[in-house]
């Protein structure tokens, strides 16, 4: 009887070896990651960026980027997907604005110069110059702009010295959003219609807000070439920053005597402006 019962004995040891064996397999196979965050995205894209503008700069190569920067982005193409923006670099600090969506900004550290640019950490951002030639609206400037914010990739072009007149407002890029807007101001019943508020979205689309004659608010999605997607009622609590600062009526009689006149990039009249302190 002792002999069956040690060949039992026996096979079930190995039975459980095996099954050890199994499960330190299994516990040493790699685990699935996730995808990575807003800062490793971030960090990945400063990594390369940094790469890029080569080794230590040469005096003549440092004196390129001292001073004051303005920069833009998003205003060529509305399918680019970080829309509209601007940023102002000081000597001691930078100031990132998205119209609609808010500002942000930080002390800059000190700019680590390049032989092909420099970047400059300011607070949330990173901010990378080149001097390369670059074309906004139909303007050569001398340099590209990169600016990195919650884990998005903002691109555009910059040059030298800040504009210190009226800052931007969400009425800035006019003349490419006009197709949307003309689709979105036909959806509406009472007429004549104020837009708000428009941005440019991702995949090309265009966010409308409308204040239509009767006080009904709406909001309406477009493409950029004007087809409406989404056309729907605002809530009088739901307002974007910015929002009726101005406001934008279509081209007709003008509005008030205090409204300012709207133009293309070819000085045709697009409408009239409203102030909020008109």
């Amino acid at each position: 009887m002792r002999g069956p019962f040690r060949g039992r004995s026996w096979g079930a040891a190995l039975i459980l070896a095996a099954a050890l064996g199994a499960c330190q397999q299994e516990s040493s196979a790699p685990q699935e990651m996730g995808p990575p965050s807003n800062a490793e995205r971030e960090a990945e894209m400063a990594a390369e960026q940094l790469a890029a503008l080569g080794g230590p700069a040469s005096a003549e190569q440092r004196a390129l980027y001292e001073g004051e920067f303005q920069a833009s982005g998003g205003i060529d193409a509305l399918g680019a997907a970080e829309g509209a923006w601007e940023l102002r670099l000081l000597s001691d600090y930078a100031q990132f604005m998205r119209p609609g969506l808010g500002e942000d900004g930080g002390v800059a550290g000190e700019r680590d110069f390049r032989e092909r640019g420099m970047r400059v950490v300011a607070g949330p951002l990173t901010v990378t110059l080149m001097q390369q030639p670059c074309t906004s609206s139909g303007v050569e400037l001398g340099y590209t702009a990169h600016v990195l914010f919650e884990g998005v990739a903002y691109q555009g072009c910059a040059r030298r010295g800040i504009d210190e007149g009226a800052r931007p407002t969400w009425a800035s890029l006019l003349p490419e959003l006009i197709p949307a807007i003309d689709a979105c101001v036909a959806r509406a019943r009472a007429q004549p219609v104020r837009v708000t508020f428009a941005a440019a979205l991702d995949e090309g689309e265009v966010s409308v807000r409308l204040r239509e004659s009767d006080g009904a608010r709406r909001e309406c999605v477009a493409s950029a070439a004007g087809e409406v997607h989404v056309y729907e009622t605002l809530s009088d609590l739901d307002r974007r920053p910015g929002e009726s600062d101005p406001e934008f009526q279509r081209a007709g009689a003008q509005p008030a005597a205090c409204a300012e006149a709207a133009m293309d990039r070819n000085g045709e009249q697009l409408g009239w402006l409203i102030g909020r302190s008109c």
